[in-house]
């Protein structure tokens, strides 16, 4: 795994809001150049909290996020659990190895010459880096899993909390539904929410939708009961007993006959009587004696009373035609039961004329009866049995619609809650189900304790490999690999390191015989510090192949003969890291380093491939508080061969320029330093160690620069090179970004008065370039 970016870094030292922002990604090699006080070491810093898989200590507030290749990232919170396997020279990894008054940490290097431990060891460490592969690949799977699990918790949440709070805005529950809640519901319903019934038909939603609803009804009234199909049974039994009945009388044989006739004369018998007539009133002919007698013996007082009775039964006939009651309607009732109560009312027209179309059949037999009360043939059929049990079954349907909205208003919380406690069920099962949550979780539990398993493997292994590693490892081989590359990299053989049983570690002597302590040169200590970290790199069979370098400036003390080793011993030594990072403020090594570069993406590109070097430097502001960030390198940092023409092309750059910033004037104050100082030694190499001196010899013979000139231009310079710790007021701020555009024309002036075939020639490449 290797570093590719540093998407986030702030409140890091100098670097107080860095972000990867259009920066091109790390390579495997990796060249950055920074001057002193851009932040730098600070920088290197940063990989050597990777290397200890902790946070920095002198920047506890400090927050960063470091992306890896794979997509995977490593923050100030992950840190302890990164797997990086870095190595960084730096003055912290100095002051951790080595005490130049006392000794240097040993090196374990690994005893090449005990053939079967090694090979043991060896076959060891490839099966536990396959298992450590795969350790890390699963557990980035498990976590991937749990991630989604996670995830789907909250999604299903949300999708819950947006269906039913547009039921009811008023239940908090709904209206504050998160995963913790859906969790929570899940795990006291899991058994519910594998059965079939847990998913609802679309209908069943509606439903229950209308049910949730926070709108409460009256209850309704309704009284109606059943018919009785005895009570059909026994009207039956006595209408035919009265069909059967008769009276005695003597009968007249039309008027038996004839039942309109029967009726006419009727009637007339009792208006005769009523006016006492003895002539007939309606041909007024003498009535025949005896007639009114035989007629009234027709129509006797038993007759009279039979057909009383049959008139009562038709009265009592006429009240028996059913009809429902009024019934409720349909807005009275809660939406969810509206459809089932226009089930069970949209048949009472039809049960209705069913059944009185049967007690018609008997209204109309007794209507004949009334009309001749004599005939005993008449019949009736009953009723139809399913007739009434239609109509009773309408009416348990209409009582028990009726039922249900009642027992809703009256316990109006309580069913609401259970509407919405289905839909819950439904959509918790159905998104379940949906994911395969169940499986995922079983999947999850399974990965897991294989992937333990194979852990506990891995770390029962990594103690059998650090015991053979303690019987293989020798502190002599250490001192032996540094002594030949301490002498290699120096030229000469009269510092040497010896283990010491006694104090763990390397005592330095000088010529083999007395301890070196304070009487080291800075550059041999250079030396030894980085020839030690080389060394290091393979400490107990570490692989290089298998490690991020990062070297921050290994050239600090050196002379330029020593510069060249640094480089040479970098190269030979690391060239086939996984990730190698160069940190430098030192042009000379600079482009040593990026021309080993640029011929590997050289190589690259003529085999058809992407390169993977690539090049960087840190800038700062000139504001206070000072704030730095890492930049794709600059065009003239990579295409120059020398800092005087890096410093020559940015100062120039900036002549034509119709205004400077601030932050731009004050580099422009150390860069017009660094140019003239460079320049004027070169031209007059007596006066080198003194600026002063150099501008006066400078002057001589100048037509363009006069004393005032150049006196502006060494206050300017003298003022505003070093104002990195300068406290200055806003009224200087005003004075540099005025006076440096003028400052820059009159020092190009000078150059090119001086030398003008050396200015025409700069100025020639600068441009081309």
């Amino acid at each position: 795994m290797t570093i590719k970016n540093i998407a986030k870094l702030s409140d890091f030292g100098i670097f107080k809001n860095h972000t990867n922002k259009d920066l091109q990604d790390f390579g495997k090699y990796n060249l950055i150049f920074g001057w002193n006080g851009t932040g730098k070491s600070t920088l290197a810093g940063l990989f050597h909290c990777l290397e200890h898989r902790a946070p920095s200590s002198k920047f506890p507030s400090s927050q960063f996020l470091i992306a890896l290749e794979g997509g995977t990232s490593v923050t100030q919170n992950t840190i302890a659990a990164t797997d990086l396997k870095i190595y960084t020279f730096n003055q912290d990894f100095i002051d951790e190895n080595i005490s130049w008054d006392s000794h240097v940490k040993s090196i374990l290097l690994v005893d090449q010459t005990k053939i079967a431990e090694r090979k043991k060891l060896d076959e060891l460490q490839v099966q536990q880096k396959k298992d450590n592969e795969s350790h890390l690949k699963e557990k980035k799977e498990i976590g991937r899993l749990e991630d989604a699990i996670s995830k789907f918790g909250t999604d299903s949440a949300r999708h819950l909390k947006n269906s039913l709070q547009s039921i009811d805005t008023t239940d908090k529950y709904y209206l504050n539904y998160d995963k913790r809640k859906f969790d929570a519901f899940i795990l006291s319903n899991l058994q519910n929410t594998i059965l079939d019934q847990a998913i609802l038909t679309e209908v069943q939603v509606l439903e229950f939708t209308k049910a949730a609803r926070p709108e409460q009804k009256a209850e309704i009234s309704f009284f109606s009961s059943e018919l009785n199909q005895e009570t059909f049974s026994k009207a039956k039994s006595r209408l035919e007993n009265l069909l059967k009945s008769s009276v005695v009388s003597k009968v007249i044989e039309r008027l038996t006959k004839n039942n309109d006739i029967k009726t006419w004369v009727q009637t007339g018998i009792e208006i005769h009587k009523k006016h006492d007539s003895s002539v007939c009133e309606f041909c007024s002919s003498q009535l025949p004696e005896g007639r009114i007698a035989a007629l009234e013996n027709h129509f006797n007082d038993e007759y009279k009373a039979f057909q009383d009775r049959l008139e009562k039964a038709d009265e009592w006939l006429k009240s028996q035609y059913f009809s429902f009651p009024i019934l409720p309607a349909a807005s009275d009732f809660y939406d969810e039961l509206r459809t089932e109560y226009g089930e069970a009312i949209k048949v009472t027209e039809n049960v209705t004329k069913t059944l009185n179309d049967g007690i018609q059949g008997w209204h109309s037999t007794l209507q004949k009866k009334i009309a001749n009360p004599l005939d005993v043939t008449l019949t009736v059929e009953d009723v139809s049995p399913e007739a009434i049990l239609e109509v009773n079954t309408v009416i348990k349907k209409i009582v028990s619609v009726i039922e249900k909205h009642n027992h809703k208003s009256k316990n109006f919380q309580q069913e609401t809650s259970k509407a919405k406690k289905k839909l819950e069920l439904h959509y918790a099962a159905t998104e379940m189900r949906s994911f395969k949550l169940d499986d995922k979780k079983k999947a999850t539990k399974t990965r897991t304790e294989t992937n333990n398993t194979l852990k506990a493997a891995i770390d029962a292994r990594a103690l059998e490999i650090k015991k053979l590693e303690d019987s293989l490892a020798n502190e002599s081989l250490g001192a032996e690999k540094f002594n030949a590359s301490l002498h290699k990299f120096l030229g000469r053989s009269e510092l040497t390191l010896r283990f010491n049983a006694n104090k763990k570690g390397y005592e330095i002597l000088r010529n083999g015989s007395y301890q070196v302590k304070r009487n080291l040169s800075e550059g041999e200590k250079t030396a030894i510090a980085f020839v030690y970290f080389i060394v290091k790199i393979s400490e107990n069979d570490n692989k290089i192949n298998e490690t991020i370098v990062v070297v921050d400036d290994p050239v600090s003390s050196f002379d330029s003969n020593h510069l060249f080793h640094a480089y040479s011993f970098l190269r030979n030594n690391c060239d086939e890291a996984k990730q190698i990072f160069v940190l430098t403020h030192n042009f000379t090594y600079f482009k040593l380093v990026r021309d080993w570069f640029n011929g590997v993406n050289r190589g690259r590109i003529r085999k058809k491939k992407d390169p993977n070097a690539f090049f960087f430097s840190i800038e700062s502001t000139a504001d206070l508080p000072r704030a730095s960030a890492l930049k794709n390198a600059a065009n003239s940092l990579v295409d120059y061969n020398s800092e005087y023409h890096y410093i020559f092309s940015k100062l120039y750059h900036y002549k034509d320029n119709a205004t400077l910033s601030r932050e731009e004037a004050f580099l422009t104050a150390n860069l017009a330093r660094k140019i003239l100082e460079s320049f004027f030694s070169f031209k007059f190499p007596r006066h080198r160690s003194d600026v002063a001196a150099l501008m006066d010899a400078g002057l001589k013979g100048c037509t363009s620069i006069d004393e005032g000139i150049k006196e502006k231009i060494y206050r300017f310079i003298n003022k505003y090179s070093h104002s990195i710790v300068i406290d200055i007021n806003e009224d200087a701020s005003e004075n540099l970004a005025g006076e440096s555009q003028n400052v820059i024309q009159h020092i190009f002036a000078w150059l090119k008065e001086v030398d003008e075939v050396h200015f025409n020639e700069m100025v020639e490449v600068i441009t081309t370039q």
